[in-house]
């Protein structure tokens, strides 16, 4: 190691958040005593303007070549600081932040002393890391003016209008015959005498797409095929009937692919019946004027959400109370029942409750664990349901029973997911880089979000989302290039067997294999999550900010003392660090035996980092990632899976307790569920 690395180690008391638990001059003063720590300063709002000047000062005075910032969750201000390392002439990649806050001070609030020592112990992991870090570099891609927008829905309209109001090109590519998506399916939209037909909403902005000289439309039309990345899209597209196909060079993409109700399977005689309909099918009955004689109706929302499985469809209240209205406009003497286990209803749609029960719309709540029952009496239909609010049971005739179920997303998800490297959720919908930070953005640079195909919206919030993907779309192209993250891997050439397995396992097909076997890595293409270098046979496979070296010089430090009251834990960067920060902010008080170590990814981590936390006596060792199925690094958590259960084999022939080496997935938002799991660990391990 070279004698000229000066770490400088700052540490923030974020007000009284971290020092009012953590003794932070006690925790500088032992930075000062680590090997290659030139400087440690205290500040007291270390992302303050202020702050972040004194920070540049004190590295260029101290000649501090590489930087420690600990203080809060590097989800959030690790970019700033990288920013600011950058100012004071230093690579941005020779930072490592440590969190103190989310993982010390708000988890330990009770325990100031053992929080104090657990803040010592993370900083020493930093310290250890950073002076392993090498210089790196962001990768500049070229962009142009080429915008591709998957969907012709009311989103992806508005989102090629957007682009091309900016005097970028969009390429508008819908699979229906006809621009419009799930309004073409709708009769009107909004309540009483606010409502409108969706067919004149759609006519008017498919006019206004169609005559735009920087939008192309392809209708009836599927992307076939889809390589390349930001800024150098090639795009092969198949138009239906014809067979005829087309070619796009493209540099960003919008995702615009909508959603589509989850159909009922034997449930209320849906499917049984064909007076039993969804609220989508009721929908298209009255665009048609085929309603029918009817004289009792009855809706039943909640069908398959707010459950187990998933949570408010959000928009169903709204269009039950919509249809309910426009059916009673119809059909004056029909006696129409919505039965609900809660009306979810914002702004203009209380009003609108309102409207429908002074047209004698009905409102009945049943109770979250007793839902209505459907059953035939000879040519009728009838609903059993027990009223909440008057305590009994009651059973009414139906013609009609309207089902409000729940959601997903359209059908072309899976393809679009495959094509373009992005995540889902369970039920199709694609999943945000970031809840907060980054909610229009896929991980995938040069890739936007837009309406429904995130999650169930309302038509204005839709249209909304969609213009805002195309302003995210519209940064890169604007300025002609995007600067992508340095955080890739790079192979070793001369200790490769040729093996392909890295080019074989990549989610990204960023590892490419030459005639001669040759495996290169195209780093505009790789997301650095190093599934590649942790299921390298020769260990010649390293991710830049995450080396092997590097990573075992933390694992290293953290069991320098006491080793076997400690666990070990490596988070992946995403989700299961979102779930730490959740902890933390929501204040939830666990055990302080664990040190986390942050991965990219969950699938980063190898056998030999497990092993090597075990042989250095650690009490456990704990895995987490992304809840399954998703992942921000598409199967990044099921190769962890994977290996973990690998580990445990390798772990007990080599005479480690295997039941030590946890694995969770965690959700970002799942703060319980890691500080459960800490507290179980603790108990289990007998700590």
């Amino acid at each position: 190691m070279s004698a000229d690395i000066r770490i400088g180690v700052f540490v923030c008391d974020c007000g009284t958040n971290i020092a009012g638990v953590v003794n932070v001059p006690e925790v500088v003063a032992f930075a000062k005593t680590l090997r290659h720590v030139a400087w440690a300063d205290e500040g007291k709002w270390s992302c303050s303007v202020d702050y972040l000047k004194r920070m540049q000062d004190l590295i260029k005075e101290h000649r501090i070549n590489r930087v420690v910032v600990a203080s809060c969750t590097p989800r959030t201000h690790e970019p700033l600081f990288k920013r600011n390392t950058r100012e004071a002439g230093v690579n941005p990649y020779l930072l490592e932040f440590v969190s103190i806050r989310e993982q010390v001070s708000w988890v330990h609030m009770r325990e100031p002393r053992v929080a104090t020592e657990k803040a010592k112990d993370l900083v020493k992991m930093g310290v250890a890391k950073a002076a392993l870090l090498e210089a790196g570099d962001e990768i500049r891609l070229p962009v142009k003016t080429d915008c591709l927008i998957i969907g012709g829905g009311m989103a992806g309209m508005n989102a090629a209008l957007s682009v091309a109001a900016q005097g970028f090109n969009a390429f508008i590519v819908e699979k229906e015959p006809r621009l419009g998506g799930l309004l073409n399916t709708l009769c009107f939209l909004s309540h009483g005498h606010h409502r409108r037909p969706a067919a004149q909403i759609v006519e008017a902005k498919a006019a206004q797409v169609l005559a735009h000289p920087k939008i192309k439309v392809f209708t009836g039309t599927r992307i076939e095929s889809m390589q390349g990345y930001i800024g150098n899209y090639h795009v092969a597209l198949r138009t239906d009937g014809n067979g005829t196909g087309a070619f796009l060079d493209i540099s960003t993409v919008i995702v615009a692919t909508g959603m589509q109700e989850i159909e009922p399977v034997r449930q209320f005689e849906y499917g049984n019946d064909p007076r039993v309909k969804t609220q989508l099918q009721l929908e298209a009955a009255l665009r048609s004027k085929q309603l029918g004689s009817v004289s009792s109706v009855v809706m039943i929302n909640c069908v398959n959400s707010k459950n187990d499985s998933r949570g408010c469809c959000t928009v169903g209240c709204h269009v039950a109370v919509k249809n309910a209205i426009a059916v009673k406009t119809l059909r004056k003497d029909a006696d129409i029942i919505i039965l609900y286990r809660d009306m979810s209803l914002v702004r203009e749609e209380g009003a609108a409750q309102q409207q429908a029960k002074q047209l004698g719309v009905k409102f009945l709540r049943f109770p979250d664990n007793r839902y209505p029952e459907v059953r035939k009496d000879g040519d009728r239909l009838r609903v059993r349901v027990y009223d909440l609010l008057a305590g009994k049971e009651f059973e009414v005739p139906a013609d009609l029973i309207v089902l409000t179920t729940a959601l997903r997303g359209n059908e072309s998800v899976e393809q679009v997911k495959d094509l373009l490297k992005v995540s889902t959720n369970p039920d199709g919908f694609f999943q945000e880089a970031h809840v907060k930070l980054a909610p229009l953005e896929f991980a995938t640079h040069g890739v936007s979000l837009g309406g429904c195909a995130k999650a169930p919206m309302f038509l204005k919030e839709s249209c909304e989302a969609g213009i805002g993907a195309a302003m995210k779309a519209s940064i890169p192209m604007k300025n002609g290039y995007i600067e992508a993250e340095g955080i890739v891997a790079d192979i070793d050439l001369t200790q490769c067997s040729q093996c392909g397995l890295c080019s074989q396992r990549c989610p990204y097909r960023a590892i490419r294999v030459d005639a001669e076997d040759h495996p290169a890595v195209i780093q505009a293409l790789c997301k650095g999550c190093g599934l590649c270098a942790a299921d390298c046979p020769n260990e010649c496979i390293s991710i830049v900010h995450y080396t092997d070296e590097q990573v075992l010089a933390q694992v290293a430090a953290a069991l320098e003392e006491n080793p076997g009251q400690k666990i070990i834990a490596f988070i992946c960067h995403w989700c299961a660090l979102g779930g730490v920060d959740m902890a933390g902010v929501s204040r939830l008080q666990y055990p302080a035996h664990a040190r986390l170590i942050r991965v990219m990814c969950s699938a980063r981590v190898s056998i030999k980092m497990m092993r090597r936390a075990f042989e250095g006596g650690a009490a456990g060792v704990l895995v987490a990632g992304c809840e399954f199925p998703t992942c921000h690094y598409i199967q990044g958590n099921y190769a962890a899976e994977t290996r973990v259960k690998r580990a445990r084999k390798k772990l007990a022939k080599a005479g480690y307790d295997p039941a030590k080496l946890w694995n969770i997935w965690c959700s970002a938002a799942d703060g319980p569920k890691f500080a459960d799991t800490m507290r179980t660990m603790v108990k289990e391990l007998g700590l």
